[in-house]
């Protein structure tokens, strides 16, 4: 899957940009429950809808931080490159199924 340079260059960025906002997601939550009472922590592992609260909460803490517009922007990229490593597997069968 990953025999080609294009393919290995795409996963290489790929987790740059994954562990990049992995990361800074979880210093985001710790930063968020340093300041939340023990009952009110704020969960490491969030459903889709708490994350306009952990925004809400982090921007309110920390209002001139870019931490969170970066986590969303390496989010952002990570869904650009996955759709640019599809096209690309796709391309790249439909080249080799016409030129053998």
């Amino acid at each position: 899957m990953f025999d080609s340079l294009p393919a290995r260059f795409i996963l290489s960025v790929f987790l740059t940009f994954f562990f990049a906002a992995f990361f800074l997601y979880h210093f985001m939550v710790f930063k968020v429950n340093q300041h939340l009472d023990p009952g009110e922590k704020f969960p490491h592992s969030m459903s889709f809808g708490q994350r306009e609260q952990l925004r809400d909460l982090y921007k309110s803490l920390y209002p001139r931080s870019p931490v969170y517009q970066f986590t969303m922007s390496c989010a952002i990229a990570l869904l650009l490159l996955a759709v640019a490593f599809a096209a690309y597997r796709f391309w790249d069968s439909v080249r080799t199924l016409t030129h053998p």
